[in-house]
């Protein structure tokens, strides 16, 4: 008799268990260091939670119940409570970071240190090697003794012909970016294999730099149809 009636206490305690539920231990795991205050909700039982700092929360709930695990920086997921959940603490519950993708961003004007106010408007700009020549020659506003031995023992001499280099290159990379190698071929019929060499040979043209520094391309385009007869008849004359 005894035994029948542990029997019929345990069903009942099952039977109440399955209709009520009880308390679920849980953690939230996420790359992420705010993990307080993400709202747990039973859609079944409409109960809500919310986590701690550390992402521990607690919720009544049983078997079957869908749990909704919500926050701003984190997606949204949904979970069915097993009865093995109650058994395993902390019922751990594993979310991903809310990615959020920008929209392109056009920007139609080019942006500097001028525009953004960094520097005065109309302020002179350099180049790293003018910069060197400018703090080895006159830079405090006085002819100093460093400027007096730099220029006995050549430096300024090797550091004006780097700035003559670095304008050189300065436009060969305009160059480059403005036009590729499909378009010198197929518009002014450069050999590929010629294509660098052209490039160098036109950068070094006065007008070239001249345009390429106010950026009219279509300047730039009528001076490289020009240097580009120039240069195809040298190559043709040679073979």
């Amino acid at each position: 008799m005894r035994g029948k009636l542990l029997v019929f206490f345990l069903l009942i305690s099952t039977i109440t268990w399955s209709q009520n539920g009880r308390v679920l231990k849980g953690k939230v795991v996420a790359n992420s260091k705010d993990l307080q205050g993400i709202n747990i909700r039973n859609l079944s039982s409409k109960r809500e939670a919310l986590s701690s700092e550390e992402g521990f929360f607690s919720i009544k709930a049983k078997p079957g119940d869908t749990l909704l695990f919500t926050a701003v920086q984190l997606k949204s997921k949904k979970t069915v409570v097993e009865k093995e959940d109650f058994d395993y603490l902390p019922f751990v519950v594993k979310m991903e970071l809310m990615v959020t993708q920008l929209k392109e961003v056009v920007i139609k004007e080019s942006v500097s240190a001028e525009s953004l106010g960094i520097v005065p408007k109309g302020m002179k700009t350099y180049t790293p090697a003018e910069r060197r020549l400018y703090t080895a020659t006159t830079g405090s506003g006085f002819v100093s003794v460093d400027a007096i031995i730099n220029a006995i023992s050549g430096r300024t001499s090797m550091i004006k012909k780097e700035i003559v280099v670095e304008k050189h290159q300065t436009a060969q990379r305009k160059l480059g970016n403005m036009f590729d190698g499909d378009f010198l071929i197929k518009e002014f019929n450069i050999q590929k294999e010629y294509i660098d060499g052209f490039i160098v040979y036109a950068s070094e043209n006065p007008k070239v730099k001249q345009a390429l520094k106010e950026k009219n391309k279509t300047l730039v385009t009528f001076l490289l149809g020009e240097l580009a007869t120039e240069y195809n008849k040298f190559f043709a004359n040679a073979k």
